[in-house]
């Protein structure tokens, strides 16, 4: 599940590990993770601040709160509380739900909130879970900064880009391919001068990898594969990327087509016991 999520998901979770450690915790609680993503980048940190969260005042709290001491273990790290990895498990699902392939701090936040009693979201954060979900989708959707005047082609062009992504993270060919739909916006009359055309556009946009652009959704670091009853983790980071691209059918096709070049083992005889006289 981890290879789904951003680079700034991935920074919370180590803050978070971080602070159950200052904090000589025997696990990391839903509560770390709130504190990391205050600290984060991103959707989740901005919601939190719109709230009024201060990493001050959650710190103090999550410090009264307490919860079990650990007796320290040189080079160990502090794992996931159940109550945290239902929290990152809920993650997943709430991305899925916004037809999201990734895991961002947006959906970590969703999760946590969620996963945590409403007197205990309102303790820490202020506010109750709907209200918080209320923000962040309102974040999602309204991806302007506050207070802006926008006209109404760039609404129907980020609306025609979010249906040209489908399920897949929106990028700025979506973004360009719907602003080139609308032949009567003044950028797509300034690109129909210099040639620019919805047609041309797209022919170009077909012949840029998308793996080698700035859009390029993170790349994950390790991948679970299952064949059979068994569940292998790949945690090299090439492979697990390279396995990221191909469907489970290709995957296991692969796998075999390996093992069947594999040499057979060489047998080595046994020795023969002598013979008793």
């Amino acid at each position: 599940m981890f290879e789904r999520f951003t680079d700034r998901a991935r920074r919370v979770l180590v803050i978070a590990q971080h602070e159950a450690e200052n904090l000589n915790n025997k696990f990391i609680e839903p509560r770390h993770l709130l504190i990391g993503l205050v600290q984060g980048d991103g959707i989740a940190a901005r919601t939190l601040d719109d709230l009024g969260v201060s990493l001050e005042e959650l710190r103090a709290k999550v410090s009264e709160m307490g919860t079990p001491a650990k007796t320290p273990t040189a080079g160990s790290k502090v794992p996931f509380s159940p109550q945290a990895k239902k929290a990152l498990e809920l993650s997943l699902r709430e991305a899925l739900q916004l037809g999201h392939n990734y895991i961002g701090t947006e959906h970590l936040l969703l999760g946590t909130v969620k996963v945590l009693e409403n007197e205990a979201v309102i303790a820490l954060v202020g506010a109750e879970e709907d209200a918080i979900r209320g923000h962040v989708l309102q974040r999602l959707t309204k991806p302007f900064a506050p207070g802006s005047v926008h006209s109404p082609a760039v609404i129907d062009t980020m609306r025609l880009a979010g249906q040209l992504a489908g399920s897949k993270p929106m990028t700025t060919g979506h973004l360009l391919l719907a602003l080139l739909s609308d032949t009567e916006s003044q950028a797509s009359k300034a690109l129909g001068a210099l040639g620019v055309t919805k047609s041309s556009f797209e022919t170009e946009l077909a012949r840029v990898p998308l793996g080698e652009t700035s859009d390029a959704p993170p790349r994950p670091q390790t991948i679970e594969i299952k064949l059979g009853d068994f569940t292998t983790t790949i945690g090299d980071p090439e492979l697990a990327s390279a396995f990221s691209d191909l469907s489970p059918d290709e995957i296991r096709e692969a796998l075999r087509s390996a093992l069947s070049r594999r040499p057979e083992p060489k047998r080595t005889p046994r020795p023969r016991r002598p013979r008793n006289p």
